[in-house]
């Protein structure tokens, strides 16, 4: 029989309750006591949880790229589908984001911010690129400014990636002062401190005690740094933005003397020191030359130049160089004379109006272009004077060093283009820079040639597969990309246009190198005569704007899909300045033409002719500026959204402009006339135009302006941002969409990042 208490009391035990079955049935509720009930345990619910994953491509053998998404991290090694090992409940969010890659690969993630729903995830879309497509990257990527102490070091200012470079005598190269790519007027250790250099406007002095000063050109600064790294500003207050000395900016005069901030500078374009340590500086624009001492006090010296004919008469001085006597010697603004100053006026040494580079003694010799000079140990003038280096003795004898066609210690013929500046060894030895070229030569007391390996040797370019291709002339308003991600690359010196495959192969695409004409036909048998710029349309179409022959105007070109180019018609004619020309065009056909310090910018609807479109002087004077007129506006850049509205940059005003159809123009991003670099809306965000500004646009109408402290984005509503992009901080001057990428030209290379 069935002892039922017995088998009541082991349930109960089991379930955890007392001994007496009273107490049990109190306890777990039971029986008809007045004690309150307790529910049973709920027992815990599995929670559904799922997998996040998706794809990669574009990895190259070897490589690697880790991912996160907030909570976990996976490492991938193959292209193809990946997940995270953790799984996510549904309602959980996750963010996905490239972690780190393999050097020299750049991955972007699409898709990768969402909640987890009731189902694996398999969308995150991971893309990589080789972050160079071809070319090598320099890490000095212009010379503004060159000067050598009395250890053999030598020093560099580029305004490309806004640091002082040092080369040492070993051959070393190092950051001196600077951080890359990031501009401002930061004092402190070297390696925080910021600059804000303007492309050859960043001269360099240096004094006895190893102290060397900067031209902060955009700043409108004189900074120094010490041997000890600390940079400091000596003189001058900070300009607004790099649009040059303004009266009544900020309640300023454009120029002032005095102390520290007391002091407004202009440009300047040439500085060396006097035997007191103080700075002696040629400021474009305001008086000849000012005195800058070690306590940051500021003066102008006004300076006569002595004429043949013996009327003294102002002038802007050009290049300035003192000897160890404290004497100082000038060159014309023009470069064709030098004089000596002395007492208040500048009495000529040598040259003349003449610009033939004959040697010979005073007014007998003559100057090519006088761009750098300085004294060398023997008392002697070295100058930079355009193809060839000049010797001056103090009687005004001047002989040809080295120059014209020279042969280097390989015997490869150097043919300077442009010496812009020359410095001075103790042993004799000198160091000038040609900045056509971009190469830098070291000339030693025997006169023997060597470059100098901290720049690729040859600025133009040349076909090739990545590394092996050579990237160079490539400027404003040269490159361009069509639909299927080619980018076009004019190399005007060449007078050819090549193409840039998606693989990285570089390659002739049209025009017969080195030969001028105006030839339509096939791509690869037509000639170009002097082009300009380039623009790339929605069908695959290039355009080029390509110099009429025998004619100061421009006709508009086309190579078609099929890639045979003809001529469609002449460009309006309107400054022939030389400078800086845009041609853009919308997906709809419609093309813009512009010339720097034109009327404005022009347009010419499908089938129809070009008209003035956007009028510079009606825009300067409906922003109510001092000086309205065609030359307060200064784009660089041109690019149309998916609507066909169109956005220009204007360096000037420091803000992106925006154009409807109808030629309406407002401000669509920035601040006007402030360059503080600060991410926001219109109006609270501001740019900074460190460089000629490029734009590109992609499929979602974000726009991407270079120029900046890296690049920064513009969302459709002119909200700017500053993205990480997966190539990482390259200086980059000109960018251009195509297939998903953004592409970026900086020295010597095309880089490239994949877009979400």
């Amino acid at each position: 029989m069935i002892n039922r208490y017995d088998e009541l009391h082991k349930l109960f035990r089991r379930a955890g309750c007392g001994v007496a079955l009273l107490a049990v049935l109190s306890a777990c509720g039971g029986g008809s006591g007045g004690g309150t009930a307790t529910p049973p345990p709920v027992p815990p619910v599995d929670t559904p949880r799922y997998l996040l994953g998706g794809t990669v491509s574009g990895l190259l053998p070897g490589a690697s790229v880790v991912l996160a998404n907030g909570t976990d991290k996976v490492t991938v090694t193959a292209n193809g589908a990946f997940s995270f090992a953790g799984k996510l409940a549904a309602g959980a969010s996750y963010d996905g984001k490239v972690d780190s890659a393999s050097a020299g690969l750049g991955c972007s993630i699409a898709q990768g911010a969402a909640t987890m729903g009731s189902a694996d995830v398999s969308t995150l879309a991971v893309r990589c690129l080789p972050i160079v497509l071809a070319g090598v990257q320099e890490r000095i990527q212009r010379i503004d400014g060159m000067v050598q102490d009395a250890a053999g070091n030598s020093y560099f200012s580029d305004s490309s990636t806004q640091v002082i470079h040092k080369l040492a005598p070993d051959g070393s190269l190092s950051i001196y002062a600077g951080m890359p790519g990031k501009t401002g007027a930061v004092d402190g250790p070297a390696a925080s401190a910021t600059f804000y250099m303007s492309g050859g406007r960043a001269p360099l002095a240096i004094d006895g005690k190893a102290n060397l000063y900067v031209a902060d050109s955009c700043n409108g600064l004189v900074r120094k740094i010490t041997p000890a790294g600390v940079v400091s500003t000596l003189a001058g207050k900070r300009r607004a933005n790099c649009s040059g000395p303004q009266e009544g900016q900020d309640g300023d005069t454009a120029y002032a003397d005095g102390a520290g901030t007391q002091a407004r500078f202009g440009w300047i374009t040439s500085m060396a020191m006097d035997r007191n340590d103080d700075v002696l500086l040629v400021d474009d624009g305001s008086a000849p030359v000012r005195r800058v001492t070690p306590a940051g006090v500021v003066s102008s010296i006004n300076v006569l130049f002595a004429e043949p004919n013996g009327l003294p008469r102002a002038g802007l001085a050009g290049q300035i160089a003192v000897d160890a006597n404290g004497v100082i010697y000038l060159s014309n603004s023009g470069g064709s004379k030098v004089y000596r100053f002395d007492r208040g006026v500048a009495t000529l040494v040598a040259g003349n109006a003449r610009t033939t580079g004959y040697d010979g003694k005073g007014a007998n010799a003559s100057f090519r272009g006088v761009r750098s000079m300085m004294f060398e140990r023997s008392g002697n003038l070295l100058l930079a004077d355009r193809d060839a280096i000049r010797r001056m003795t103090p009687d005004g004898e001047v002989t040809t060093v080295a120059g014209r066609v020279v042969p280097d210690a390989t015997g490869k013929s150097l043919d300077w283009k442009n010496l812009a500046l020359i410095s001075s060894e103790d042993s004799g030895a000198m160091l000038v820079f040609d900045s056509s070229l971009q190469r830098l030569n070291r000339v030693d007391a025997g006169n023997r040639i060597a470059t100098v390996p901290v720049m690729l040797s040859d600025a133009g370019s040349a076909d090739g597969v990545g590394a092996a291709a050579r990237v160079g002339n490539v400027r404003a308003s040269t490159m361009c990309s069509d639909p299927a991600g080619n980018v076009y690359l004019l190399d005007a010196v060449g007078k050819v246009l090549r193409r840039l495959a998606p693989n990285g192969k570089l390659e002739l695409y049209a025009g017969i190198a080195g030969r001028a004409g105006s030839d339509d036909g096939a791509r690869l048998s037509a000639t170009m005569a002097s082009p300009v710029a380039i623009a790339c349309g929605a069908d695959g179409a290039v355009y080029v704007a390509d110099r009429a022959p025998d004619a100061p105007a421009f006709n508009l070109r086309k190579i078609n899909s099929d890639g045979v180019m003809s001529t469609i018609e002449q460009l309006p004619a309107d400054t022939n300045s030389l400078q800086q020309y845009i041609l853009a065009i919308d997906k709809d056909g419609y093309i813009t033409w512009m010339e720097i310090f034109g009327e404005g910018i022009y347009r010419r609807p499908p089938g129809g002719v070009f008209s003035l479109f956007v009028s510079f002087d009606a825009l300067t004077r409906a922003l109510g500026d001092r000086d309205p007129g065609p030359q307060s506006v200064l784009p660089y850049s041109i690019v149309f959204d998916s609507t066909g509205e169109m956005y220009f940059d204007d360096y000037y005003h420091q803000v992106i402009f925006k154009a409807n159809r109808s030629g309406s123009v407002t401000v669509f991003a920035g601040t006007l006339y402030s360059s503080k670099n600060i991410d926001g809306a219109p109006g609270v965000g501001s740019l900074s135009f460190a460089g000629m500004p490029s734009l590109a646009i992609d499929k979602a109408d974000n726009l991407y302006v270079s120029g900046q402290d890296g690049v920064r984005k513009i969302n459709p509503a002119g909200v700017i941002s500053t993205p990480q992009l997966a190539w990482g901080n390259p200086i980059v001057d000109i960018v251009a969409f195509g297939n998903g990428t953004l592409y970026g030209y900086t020295a010597r290379a095309i880089v490239q990042t994949p877009l979400p």
